[in-house]
């Protein structure tokens, strides 16, 4: 039977390769008295994207990178981190193959007029294979 990746087992190898590509947590919970830096995860779509062979479902998902009160500097180097750390493709579970990892570019990058913390939204775009068209 073929079934398209939950966002569960999508969210598992981003959030792993967020943790093995830079200093940055990435949440699933934020704790009220959690400290930045930080980041986490939101699924903005997903929508089929089959081929003429191919199963193949697409997802967004934007990155949200909090960075501490102060100077730009060390959040700008959080995003590049973060932007860089996805260069590299994840790892997904057996019987999907990634087709596409893609980055849509920054967002959003703002402060926060409560904490004055610095928010940024990074854009990326997961193809998923999970199986070929047959015909019987």
């Amino acid at each position: 039977m073929l079934k398209k990746l939950s966002l569960l087992d999508l969210h598992r190898p981003i959030q792993e390769r967020i943790h093995e590509g830079t200093d940055l947590k990435c949440l699933d919970d934020i704790p009220r008295s959690e400290k930045p830096p930080f980041t986490f995860l939101e699924f903005i779509n997903s929508r089929p994207r089959n081929t003429k062979t191919m199963f193949v479902h697409e997802y967004q998902v934007h990155v949200h990178i909090i960075s501490p009160p102060g100077s730009s500097v060390p959040h700008y180097r959080n995003i590049q981190a973060v932007d860089e750390a996805l260069t590299e493709y994840i790892r997904l579970p057996e019987g999907y193959e990634l087709w596409g990892q893609v980055e849509s570019g920054l967002v959003s990058n703002y402060i926060e007029p409560q904490t004055k913390e610095h928010h940024a939204v990074l854009g990326f775009l997961f193809r998923v294979s999970y199986g070929f068209k047959v015909k019987i």
